[in-house]
């Protein structure tokens, strides 16, 4: 057999599923499944809320001469994301399973485990990003106009520091962006993977 007909042989049976591609089905996915992608959204969005709140209150409460949050506080914040950790995998999982048979099918028309794989961790990683953005930048102006009201705006934007608490703050909302991100790609591993490997039972399954 010639080399040409190797690879030939080798394309049967698999098609091309191109990063741009999967990214146009993953937000047609989320516009069809809007209701449930916003409640995940929503629940990535407050836990990370409260978490750049308590992160704010570090570089604010020093600079009025209050103590920082205390560590109870910053375990307060560190459950917030472990409950919505364990929501975006609950709703992950609940997707996957109602997307068995679409699954089951895109897997017997030649999609590879890895293009099944990509299709939710791209999914999970927009709504992580979206629900992390806007949550971060929530918590941290709910922090300012918080704080602003009691203190005054110098108490949050103080003389002569103004770029150094800018570079803290935007410091926390990445940091709050990569966290909700991570979650979010973490929690649907697990049950992108056990969909990707069972094609079969994705087929048989009954909604």
């Amino acid at each position: 057999m010639s080399s040409k007909e190797e690879d030939s042989s080798m394309e049967i049976g698999s098609i091309s599923f191109p990063v741009t591609e999967a990214f146009r089905y993953c937000v047609e996915s989320i516009r069809k499944r809007f209701t449930r992608a916003l409640i995940t959204a929503i629940s990535i969005l407050l836990g990370i809320a409260f978490y750049v709140t308590i992160r704010s209150m570090n570089t604010i409460l020093p600079n009025v001469g209050q103590q920082p949050p205390q560590a109870y506080q910053m375990l307060m914040a560190i459950i917030a994301l472990l409950v919505c950790g364990v929501g975006i995998v609950n709703s992950m999982l609940m997707s996957v399973t109602e997307r068995y048979k679409e699954i089951g099918t895109i897997k017997c028309l030649g999609a590879t485990d890895t293009s099944v794989l990509e299709i939710f961790l791209i999914e999970a990683l927009l709504l992580g990003l979206l629900g992390g953005v806007i949550g971060a930048f929530a918590g941290w102006i709910a922090a300012v106009g918080i704080f602003s009201f009691q203190f005054g705006i110098g108490g949050v934007f103080p003389a002569g520091k103004t770029a150094i608490v800018m570079l803290q703050y935007l410091r926390y909302i990445a940091e709050a962006v990569g966290i909700s991100v991570f979650l979010s790609v973490v929690a649907a591993a697990y049950p992108a993977f056990y969909a990707s490997r069972h094609p079969a039972e994705a087929l048989r399954y009954e909604i």
